[in-house]
């Protein structure tokens, strides 16, 4: 697996099919995205929005390091952790496709969740990405989110489970025991 981090400098060579999102946790619902992707490339945010904006440590499910295993073990070709910053958060959403996805990754697979923010004050979203595709040359996958007993999985439930000490409802949303 090819690991592009710390630089917003780089290029891809020939088209991609890519997934957007922080991928904190690895829960069913990534799997269920990155199920759609398969010889892909991953692009998530380094570090993630909730730590650049909040400006203070955010408690992760998992570290970078876990982070680069999992995305190995599930075969991703290429994980693009780019860096956020003021700056690089504050480019419009029409240059994050037409720049990043378009010109960079050479998307021609978009695939993301329904909860998809970028761009300037996260003003991007799934109904931009739609309507961009036909003009930057990319189809738009857009997954919904899976659900267990009626409420859907997220980093942020599986992380209140392991918060509270609830390691089996963890390891449910995860689709394995959390580590």
């Amino acid at each position: 697996m090819q690991i592009i981090s710390g630089t917003t400098d780089f290029l891809l060579q020939g088209a991609s099919a890519v997934a957007i999102g922080k991928f904190d946790g690895m829960h069913r619902g990534h799997k269920a995205l990155l199920s759609e992707i398969l010889q892909a490339v991953v692009f998530t945010f380094d570090p993630p929005p909730a730590v650049l904006f909040s400006g203070k440590a955010v408690k992760g499910l998992t570290t970078r390091e876990e982070k680069r295993r999992l995305f190995r073990q599930i075969g991703i070709d290429v994980l693009i952790e780019f860096p956020l910053t003021f700056q690089t958060a504050a480019i419009s959403p029409e240059d994050f496709l037409r720049v990043i996805v378009q010109e960079q990754i050479r998307a021609k697979l978009v695939a993301a969740g329904t909860d998809l923010s970028f761009g300037d004050r996260g003003l991007g979203d799934c109904k931009l990405l739609k309507a961009r595709a036909e003009a930057y040359g990319y189809e738009v996958k857009i997954i919904d989110k899976v659900l267990e007993d009626g409420e859907e999985i997220s980093s942020t439930r599986v992380r209140q489970a392991v918060e509270a000490g609830k390691m089996q409802e963890a390891a449910r949303l995860l689709g394995a025991p959390y580590a």
